[in-house]
Protein backbone atom coordinates (compact mmCIF):
# COMPACT_ATOMS: atom_id res chain seq x y z
CA UNK A 1 0.00 0.00 0.00
CA UNK A 2 1.48 3.59 -1.14
CA UNK A 3 1.61 6.55 0.75
CA UNK A 4 -0.88 8.29 -1.10
CA UNK A 5 -1.52 12.41 -0.75
CA UNK A 6 -4.39 12.52 1.31
CA UNK A 7 -2.84 10.03 3.90
CA UNK A 8 0.33 12.63 3.99
CA UNK A 9 -2.20 15.69 4.63
CA UNK A 10 -3.58 13.97 6.89
CA UNK A 11 -0.32 13.45 9.10
CA UNK A 12 0.61 16.86 8.19
CA UNK A 13 -2.15 18.35 9.61
CA UNK A 14 -1.58 16.06 12.83
CA UNK A 15 1.67 16.78 13.54
CA UNK A 16 1.66 20.76 13.43
CA UNK A 17 -1.53 20.26 15.75
CA UNK A 18 0.93 18.38 18.03
CA UNK A 19 4.03 20.91 17.46
CA UNK A 20 1.92 23.48 18.73
CA UNK A 21 0.65 21.28 21.96
CA UNK A 22 4.07 20.45 23.28
CA UNK A 23 5.27 23.69 23.37
CA UNK A 24 2.87 24.19 26.14
CA UNK A 25 3.57 20.45 27.77
CA UNK A 26 -0.01 19.59 26.74
CA UNK A 27 1.53 16.19 25.46
CA UNK A 28 -1.15 14.17 26.69
CA UNK A 29 -3.30 15.28 23.47
CA UNK A 30 -0.62 15.48 20.86
CA UNK A 31 2.59 14.40 21.32
CA UNK A 32 2.42 11.42 24.24
CA UNK A 33 5.65 11.47 26.35
CA UNK A 34 7.19 8.44 27.33
CA UNK A 35 10.63 10.06 29.61
CA UNK A 36 10.58 12.90 30.84
CA UNK A 37 11.72 15.96 32.87
CA UNK A 38 10.16 18.91 33.89
CA UNK A 39 10.73 22.26 36.11
CA UNK A 40 8.88 25.15 37.34
CA UNK A 41 10.12 28.01 39.21
CA UNK A 42 7.17 30.19 40.39
CA UNK A 43 7.89 33.64 41.37
CA UNK A 44 6.88 36.46 43.92
CA UNK A 45 4.58 38.05 41.19
CA UNK A 46 2.73 35.20 40.07
CA UNK A 47 4.95 34.41 36.65
CA UNK A 48 6.45 31.50 36.05
CA UNK A 49 9.43 29.81 33.98
CA UNK A 50 8.76 26.11 32.74
CA UNK A 51 11.16 23.70 31.05
CA UNK A 52 10.85 20.49 29.88
CA UNK A 53 12.97 17.46 27.86
CA UNK A 54 12.14 14.16 27.24
CA UNK A 55 11.29 11.79 24.63
CA UNK A 56 7.43 11.85 23.25
CA UNK A 57 5.82 9.99 20.36
CA UNK A 58 3.30 11.24 17.36
CA UNK A 59 1.04 8.66 17.44
CA UNK A 60 -0.55 9.15 14.11
CA UNK A 61 2.75 8.58 12.33
CA UNK A 62 4.07 5.61 15.17
CA UNK A 63 0.79 4.00 13.87
CA UNK A 64 1.24 4.75 10.37
CA UNK A 65 4.93 3.22 10.26
CA UNK A 66 4.17 0.39 12.67
CA UNK A 67 0.94 -1.00 10.12
CA UNK A 68 3.42 -0.51 6.62
CA UNK A 69 3.35 -3.40 5.01
CA UNK A 70 6.66 -5.08 4.16
CA UNK A 71 5.15 -7.07 1.01
CA UNK A 72 2.99 -6.33 -2.06
CA UNK A 73 1.25 -8.80 -4.21
CA UNK A 74 2.46 -11.71 -2.07
CA UNK A 75 6.10 -10.48 -2.87
CA UNK A 76 8.36 -8.62 -0.35
CA UNK A 77 9.18 -5.39 -0.76
CA UNK A 78 12.94 -4.45 -1.60
CA UNK A 79 14.66 -2.38 1.32
CA UNK A 80 14.95 0.87 -0.85
CA UNK A 81 11.43 0.58 -1.21
CA UNK A 82 10.16 0.40 2.13
CA UNK A 83 12.61 2.74 3.17
CA UNK A 84 11.25 5.58 0.58
CA UNK A 85 7.70 4.23 2.40
CA UNK A 86 8.63 5.23 5.37
CA UNK A 87 10.64 8.91 4.29
CA UNK A 88 7.23 9.57 2.79
CA UNK A 89 5.52 8.70 6.26
CA UNK A 90 8.31 10.72 7.98
CA UNK A 91 8.39 13.63 5.90
CA UNK A 92 5.60 15.65 6.94
CA UNK A 93 6.39 15.12 10.69
CA UNK A 94 10.00 16.38 10.06
CA UNK A 95 8.72 19.49 7.97
CA UNK A 96 6.75 20.47 11.16
CA UNK A 97 9.55 19.96 13.49
CA UNK A 98 11.92 22.25 11.20
CA UNK A 99 8.61 24.76 11.80
CA UNK A 100 8.66 23.91 15.46
CA UNK A 101 12.18 25.20 15.91
CA UNK A 102 11.28 28.85 14.96
CA UNK A 103 9.36 29.16 17.95
CA UNK A 104 11.97 30.81 20.47
CA UNK A 105 10.20 28.24 22.90
CA UNK A 106 11.71 25.18 21.45
CA UNK A 107 15.64 24.96 22.09
CA UNK A 108 15.94 22.02 20.31
CA UNK A 109 13.50 19.06 18.72
CA UNK A 110 14.42 15.83 16.84
CA UNK A 111 13.20 12.95 15.15
CA UNK A 112 15.09 9.81 16.38
CA UNK A 113 12.83 7.38 14.15
CA UNK A 114 9.29 5.57 14.34
CA UNK A 115 7.43 8.67 15.11
CA UNK A 116 9.05 9.47 18.10
CA UNK A 117 10.90 12.63 18.68
CA UNK A 118 13.90 14.00 21.33
CA UNK A 119 12.97 17.62 22.87
CA UNK A 120 13.78 20.88 24.94
CA UNK A 121 12.29 23.32 25.42
CA UNK A 122 10.94 26.15 27.94
CA UNK A 123 9.30 29.63 28.55
CA UNK A 124 8.19 32.14 30.40
CA UNK A 125 4.54 32.57 31.35
CA UNK A 126 2.41 34.70 34.44
CA UNK A 127 -0.80 33.82 35.93
CA UNK A 128 -3.41 36.25 35.90
CA UNK A 129 -4.99 36.11 38.89
CA UNK A 130 -8.21 38.43 38.00
CA UNK A 131 -9.55 34.83 36.25
CA UNK A 132 -11.19 32.36 39.12
CA UNK A 133 -10.57 29.28 36.68
CA UNK A 134 -7.66 29.33 33.98
CA UNK A 135 -7.49 26.23 32.07
CA UNK A 136 -6.08 27.55 29.28
CA UNK A 137 -4.97 24.77 26.47
CA UNK A 138 -1.29 26.28 25.65
CA UNK A 139 -0.62 26.69 28.44
CA UNK A 140 1.93 24.59 31.61
CA UNK A 141 -0.08 25.45 34.54
CA UNK A 142 -3.91 24.86 35.22
CA UNK A 143 -4.82 27.34 38.18
CA UNK A 144 -7.72 28.50 40.47
CA UNK A 145 -8.49 31.44 42.60
CA UNK A 146 -9.37 31.32 45.95
CA UNK A 147 -11.58 33.08 48.02
CA UNK A 148 -9.01 33.45 50.20
CA UNK A 149 -6.74 34.79 47.42
CA UNK A 150 -4.60 31.15 47.19
CA UNK A 151 -3.94 29.85 44.17
CA UNK A 152 -4.58 26.48 43.51
CA UNK A 153 -2.27 25.00 40.66
CA UNK A 154 -1.56 22.05 38.69
CA UNK A 155 0.63 20.61 36.57
CA UNK A 156 -1.87 19.72 34.31
CA UNK A 157 -0.57 17.22 31.87
CA UNK A 158 1.86 15.30 33.82
CA UNK A 159 -0.07 12.30 34.27
CA UNK A 160 -0.13 9.30 31.50
CA UNK A 161 -2.77 10.78 29.17
CA UNK A 162 -5.91 7.93 27.97
CA UNK A 163 -4.06 7.89 24.82
CA UNK A 164 -0.56 7.00 26.44
CA UNK A 165 -2.67 3.99 28.37
CA UNK A 166 -4.61 2.95 25.29
CA UNK A 167 -1.20 2.57 23.12
CA UNK A 168 0.03 0.42 26.53
CA UNK A 169 3.03 3.10 26.60
CA UNK A 170 5.62 2.75 30.03
CA UNK A 171 5.52 6.55 30.80
CA UNK A 172 7.68 8.01 33.06
CA UNK A 173 8.54 11.52 34.53
CA UNK A 174 9.76 13.85 37.03
CA UNK A 175 8.48 17.17 38.18
CA UNK A 176 10.06 19.59 40.34
CA UNK A 177 7.90 22.98 40.98
CA UNK A 178 10.13 25.69 42.89
CA UNK A 179 8.61 28.96 44.68
CA UNK A 180 10.66 32.08 44.97
CA UNK A 181 11.61 33.51 48.67
CA UNK A 182 7.98 34.93 49.86
CA UNK A 183 5.89 32.44 48.34
CA UNK A 184 3.94 30.59 50.73
CA UNK A 185 3.21 26.82 49.91
CA UNK A 186 -0.09 26.11 52.02
CA UNK A 187 -0.80 22.51 50.26
CA UNK A 188 0.76 19.83 48.05
CA UNK A 189 0.35 16.52 47.13
CA UNK A 190 4.35 16.12 46.19
CA UNK A 191 6.24 13.07 46.94
CA UNK A 192 8.88 14.81 48.75
CA UNK A 193 8.93 18.35 49.90
CA UNK A 194 12.15 20.59 49.79
CA UNK A 195 13.99 20.63 53.29
CA UNK A 196 15.55 24.48 52.43
CA UNK A 197 14.04 27.34 51.31
CA UNK A 198 15.88 27.09 47.95
CA UNK A 199 14.50 23.50 47.53
CA UNK A 200 12.26 21.97 45.02
CA UNK A 201 8.66 19.82 45.71
CA UNK A 202 9.25 16.88 43.36
CA UNK A 203 6.91 14.20 41.98
CA UNK A 204 7.51 10.75 40.00
CA UNK A 205 5.37 10.13 37.13
CA UNK A 206 4.62 6.61 36.41
CA UNK A 207 1.61 4.39 34.91
CA UNK A 208 0.02 4.52 38.44
CA UNK A 209 -0.18 8.19 38.72
CA UNK A 210 -3.30 9.05 38.69
CA UNK A 211 -3.27 13.08 40.02
CA UNK A 212 -1.67 15.77 38.44
CA UNK A 213 1.25 17.71 40.82
CA UNK A 214 -0.79 19.87 42.91
CA UNK A 215 -0.17 23.26 45.09
CA UNK A 216 -1.67 25.49 47.07
CA UNK A 217 0.29 28.68 47.19
CA UNK A 218 -0.24 32.79 48.80
CA UNK A 219 1.75 34.69 46.91
CA UNK A 220 3.25 38.16 49.12
CA UNK A 221 0.99 40.34 46.95
CA UNK A 222 -2.20 38.35 47.56
CA UNK A 223 -0.88 37.88 51.38
CA UNK A 224 -0.62 42.23 51.61
CA UNK A 225 -4.28 42.54 49.96
CA UNK A 226 -5.68 40.00 52.92
CA UNK A 227 -3.91 41.70 55.68
CA UNK A 228 -4.82 44.53 54.10
CA UNK A 229 -8.35 43.66 53.66
CA UNK A 230 -8.08 42.42 57.33
CA UNK A 231 -7.14 45.64 59.01
CA UNK A 232 -9.58 47.69 57.22
CA UNK A 233 -12.58 45.51 58.34
CA UNK A 234 -10.71 45.64 61.78
CA UNK A 235 -11.04 49.50 61.90
CA UNK A 236 -14.64 49.67 60.70
CA UNK A 237 -15.23 47.54 63.20
CA UNK A 238 -14.02 49.63 65.63
CA UNK A 239 -15.73 52.68 64.84
CA UNK A 240 -18.87 50.74 65.52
Amino acid sequence: MRVDAAHQRLIGRATIAAALCLLAFTLGGCFVPEHYIARVKIERDGSYKFYAEGTALDPVVWNALRTMPTEEKGAKLKPEELQKRRDGLLAPLLADIAKAKGDTRVENMVSIGDGRIRFSLGGLWRMDTTFLIFRELLVPLAYAVGQDGTLRIRVKDAPPSREARALGMQVTGDVSVSVAEGVEVLEHNALKAPTSPTGAYRWHIDADTKEAPYLRIRLPAAASVSQSTSQQTQKKLAHH
